[in-house]
């Protein structure tokens, strides 16, 4: 493929300088360990749990057993995934970590091409009633997942030095958990990333928020999405790096440009829509060049919204349909899901005015527990030089919130990017097996 002119440093600086501070972004700001408006579940340092866990004695729940699931080795050789059970029926439990672990180190899984260096165990956990509680823990669970609010979003643990003292007492006696995943009895969205993982048994999404958190646990990495402030490690470089960037090795072209891609909007929303929603674009194209950015790309985030007639989104009053982003699997499903429309025309020079609301259908349909929500509105503008090509690794831009720019390997083609992707790009996936021969050999007594 011949190499497609692009921008440079400097004119990157330029241009983003100005316009990205201009985007429409909206978010909560902080350190990590905040609760981040972002497009995952949120991440949070879990001792800032323990001073409010009430009832938390700190002792590891009696009776657990530990269950092999997808075994390569010694455990002292692999780094040993454990993944819990809170507010579980056994054999619902035992269907579910079995799912959970083939989307993760089976033959196609996220984690196959390391499946030789991971050990992964169930611990199975009684509990005295099933699901998850509801602004606070359900009486007789073991960790005490809860969601806090309505949305589809966050899993908290009510008991987190439990659920500590549980890894460390399998880490002690067979060397079984060098990281924890806490699966939560819930069909929808929701977990939370930090010390452990959280996720839920939702079949579309609990394996999304498992990859995509371990991908921060297992390996040196941030995030790859706009919007966020945890750019760093293996996937992040600045953009006067794009000469010398990190992964020169993966390069689908010598001498990469900067990929030219404009955030017009990024809102992280979480929006009843019990009243209508309305954003402004801002686009890059100018009145020298009205088409410079002659196509773009509409991703929104949704919760309970079933079907594409229960929702209107209009662009310049113009309808956008949805269909094509629902995807058949999710069919009449009421989790969160994301639709990514391509639109084909230029934005217009300027801003542009984007509503999203309900349809009479909508607003009679079922709600689910999220209520009907639009989540996360996103619009990108591309270049005509932008490459699209599915795997190509170059040097793509990253907007943060407060409109500073890094580089990322791939354009959409990473779980790190794209939460619902359902793999690593090439970067990362070298990345998280450096990191695992790193960690078990810190675990045999050598360097790190």
């Amino acid at each position: 493929m011949a190499s497609s002119p692009g921008l440079t440093a400097a004119s990157m600086l330029l241009l983003f300088g100005t316009l990205a501070l201009a985007n429409q972004v909206v978010f909560s700001h902080g350190v990590h360990g905040s609760d981040h408006l972002g497009p995952s579940v949120p991440h949070r340092w879990f001792s800032e749990f323990d001073a409010r866990a009430n009832g938390d004695d700190g002792k590891a729940p009696e009776g657990m057993e530990l269950i092999p699931l997808a075994v390569q080795g010694e455990n002292g050789d692999r780094v040993n995934l454990a993944i819990f059970a809170d507010g579980y029926e056994k054999d619902k439990f035992l269907a579910d970590i079995k799912t959970l672990t083939d989307d993760i180190v089976g033959e196609s899984g996220a984690m196959a091409h390391v499946a030789d260096l991971v050990n992964v165990y169930g611990v199975w956990v009684e509990s005295e009633k099933s699901g998850l509680g509801h602004d606070g823990p359900l009486p007789g669970s073991p960790f005490g997942l809860y969601r806090e609010g309505a949305t589809l979003r966050a899993v908290m643990p009510g008991y987190p030095k439990r659920a500590r003292a549980a890894c460390q007492q399998w880490s002690k006696d067979k060397d079984a958990c060098d990281q924890a995943v806490i699966l939560g009895n819930d069909e929808l969205y929701g977990g939370l990333g930090g010390e452990f993982t959280i996720t839920t048994s939702s079949k579309a999404n609990g394996v999304v928020v498992a990859r995509h958190e371990l991908g921060h646990s297992l390996i040196e990495v941030g995030e790859e999405y706009d919007g966020g402030y945890v750019y760093s490690g293996d996937n992040s470089d600045l953009v006067e790096n794009v000469g010398k960037i990190k992964w020169a090795d993966h390069l689908s072209e010598p001498n990469p440009v900067i990929q030219d891609a404009h955030v017009a909007i990024q809102n992280y929303a979480w929006h009843n829509l019990n009243t209508s929603w309305s954003g402004t674009p801002s686009s890059a194209n100018n009145k020298s060049c009205s088409d410079a950015y002659d196509n773009s790309m509409l991703r929104l985030s949704l919760s309970s919204i079933a079907q594409p007639d229960h929702i209107n989104v209009t662009l310049n009053g113009e309808n956008i349909d949805l269909a094509p982003g629902f995807l058949p699997e999710m069919k009449d499903s009421l989790d969160r899901r994301w639709v990514e429309i391509f639109l084909t025309e230029p934005l217009p020079v300027g801003n542009s005015s984007l509503q999203i609301s309900l349809t009479q259908k909508g607003r009679e349909a079922k709600e689910g527990k999220g209520g009907k929500m639009v989540t996360s509105v996103e619009i990108i503008e591309y270049g005509r030089s932008f490459v699209k090509q599915e795997g190509f690794v170059g040097a793509f831009p990253t907007v943060w919130e407060n409109g500073n720019i890094t580089l990322r390997p791939t354009n959409e083609e990473c779980i790190m990017r794209k939460v619902n992707y359902p793999s690593f790009c090439s970067v990362c996936k070298d990345s998280l097996r450096k990191h695992l021969l790193g960690r078990i050999e810190k675990k045999k007594g050598g360097k790190k």
